[in-house]
């Protein structure tokens, strides 16, 4: 790992491409081992090679791009989201929070808390499983078909209340409904007593990279606003997603 490090590490922008000797005089390693680490490096997309008028010579692979792209986003969306975070607190009194999809789980990165005397929510930081609850499930339920059904097949389903979303069945049927409307509602699958609403944020070619979601007791959403608040989620989100330079669309609306 650490010599695969150091190979990394010879790149510069101004050795943006180099050879086997390169390597070897810059590293000190033989050129058998510098080959081996490169190969390595290759298979994963970290390194490409180019021949040459008989020379092969190696620069860094898109993968770099693609994890750099990643970074950027969260730093974006963290910064971008956080003045349309509060305004949806102030609006709903609810707590907001942004989540993020790590692998399985979803990861809570940013959120501003009701001014509500009791507040029930996971924290920043706070992993969830993709199954689980609003936010998540709105990270799976966006994802390719391939990719979200190896997620599902690979959980080992654990509830964190009776209400947690375990049945495969229905958690498929869930994902479907989320697609087509546009937004998720869960009822106390993290915390007993509490109702989620979540929407998703998306990047300028339309993938999902993150989710939105409001939190807070039963007792706290009045029936005859409860389509409005959804909607209020899900402007939110989208304006959040023309920041990040999504072209847009109206539908989803609740009316």
């Amino acid at each position: 790992m650490e010599k695969a490090l150091i190979i990394l590490e010879c790149f510069t922008s101004n050795k943006n491409e180099l050879t086997l000797d390169d390597f070897s005089k810059l590293t000190g390693y033989s050129k058998s081992t510098v080959f081996r680490m490169i190969s390595s490096l290759e298979k994963f997309g970290y390194i490409k090679a180019k021949v040459t008028n008989s020379e092969t010579r190696y620069s860094l692979g898109l993968a770099f791009l693609e994890k750099a792209n990643l970074v950027s986003n969260q730093l974006d969306i963290r910064e971008l989201a956080k003045d349309e975070i509060v305004k949806l607190r102030n609006k709903t009194n609810m707590t907001v929070q942004l989540a993020i999809r790590h692998g399985n789980e979803a990861i809570y990165i940013e959120q501003a808390e009701s001014f509500r005397e009791l507040r029930i929510f996971p924290g920043i930081g706070k992993r969830v499983p993709l199954y689980a609850a609003a936010c998540p499930r709105i990270l799976l339920a966006f994802l390719d078909v391939q990719e979200r059904e190896q997620i599902l097949d690979s959980f080992h389903y654990v509830p964190f209340t009776s209400n947690t979303l375990i049945n495969p069945t229905h958690l498929r049927e869930s994902i479907e409904r989320i697609r087509e409307r546009g937004y998720e509602i869960s009822e106390g699958e993290i915390y007993e007593g509490t109702i989620a609403i979540a929407a998703p944020i998306m990047d300028r070619r339309g993938e999902v990279i993150a989710s939105l979601s409001i939190t807070g007791m039963k007792t706290d959403f009045e029936k005859e606003i409860f389509d409005s608040t959804i909607n209020e989620v899900i402007q939110s989100a989208k304006n959040i997603s023309y920041q990040l330079g999504y072209p847009g669309s109206d539908e989803h609306v609740v009316k």
